[in-house]
């Protein structure tokens, strides 16, 4: 009989398990370089969202306003920030739109008494 470790070759459940190791990996390496239509819209929607939050905390507006801004992927964004007044409630609604077409959820945030 001859010696095992003398046989030259691989046996079919090696070439299996390594080709099941490539694969996995390539759909990996595939999610990362190539991104879907919907990874696209979460991160959309998110900076979106954040961005608006930030415009309605940080800027003091007092009339319905947009507001520009260029994310660091060079997409210019605008901010429409809309303000409605009664008494002694201030309401701003603020929604972001990218490239004048990808538009995010409305935010809406109220102050009750005066300015200070």
């Amino acid at each position: 009989m001859k010696n095992r470790s003398s046989r030259k070759g691989s046996t079919l459940v090696e070439v299996l398990v390594s080709f099941a190791i490539l694969t996995t990996t390539g759909v990996f390496m595939l999610g990362f370089l190539f991104r879907s239509p919907t990874t696209d819209k979460v991160w959309i929607d998110n900076y979106g969202q954040e961005l608006s939050k930030i415009i309605i905390l940080t800027t003091n507006a007092q009339n319905d306003t947009v507001i520009e801004h260029t994310d660091a992927k060079g997409a210019p964004w605008e901010t429409i920030v809309k303000i409605d007044k009664e008494d002694a409630e201030t309401c701003l609604t603020a929604v972001s739109i990218k490239a004048r077409r990808d538009t995010t959820r409305t935010l809406h945030y109220c102050k009750y008494g005066g300015e200070k």
